[in-house]
């Protein structure tokens, strides 16, 4: 069996530790079954999913260079590009949660794509049949958007004022 150089070991048999995946009961040992107990945890790392196996790797603080908070915008503009257009909007927002919608959009705001963010909120409105949805009862998505980031909504005057 191949394992992850960075797995994390069974302290009783020094056996791989199988990735049980979200709530499906606790770590345990793939040569022994027994469930992770007395491991040892490096400071400066944390432990996920790698080939379905519970890995230890190195906690990284985020993009620090220019190359890599560059990488990361480009990024966050072809997910925006994606889900932020209207066809696509409309064909897959429905199919979110409107905690999910709300999440999705609340990424793109920070991201700095807020036409996108309207976008995806009013397709997953339209696309959603839930009949809890609250989506379809808002009339401004761009305020929604906006109140989803945390940022100022401006107050909407006549334009005789």
């Amino acid at each position: 069996m191949k394992v992850p150089s960075n797995v994390v070991r069974c302290p009783i048999d020094n056996g791989p530790i199988l990735f049980p995946g979200y709530g499906n009961g606790p770590y345990r040992c793939a040569k022994c079954d027994e469930p992770l107990r007395g491991a040892k945890h490096t400071p400066g790392t944390h432990w996920e999913e790698s080939y379905g196996f519970l890995v230890e790797v190195e906690t990284q603080d985020g993009p620090d260079t220019e190359e890599e908070i560059s990488e990361l915008q480009d990024a966050i503009a072809t997910f925006a590009s994606i889900l932020g257009d209207p066809m696509t909007a409309l064909h897959v927002g429905g199919s979110f949660t409107c905690r999910e919608a709300d999440d999705l959009a609340r990424a793109l705001m920070a991201g700095g794509h807020k036409r996108e963010a309207i976008t995806f909120l009013d397709g997953h409105a339209t696309g959603d049949d839930d009949p809890d949805d609250i989506h379809p009862e808002i009339e401004d998505f761009e305020a929604y958007a906006l109140e989803l980031a945390g940022l100022p909504v401006p107050e909407l005057v006549d334009l005789d004022d």
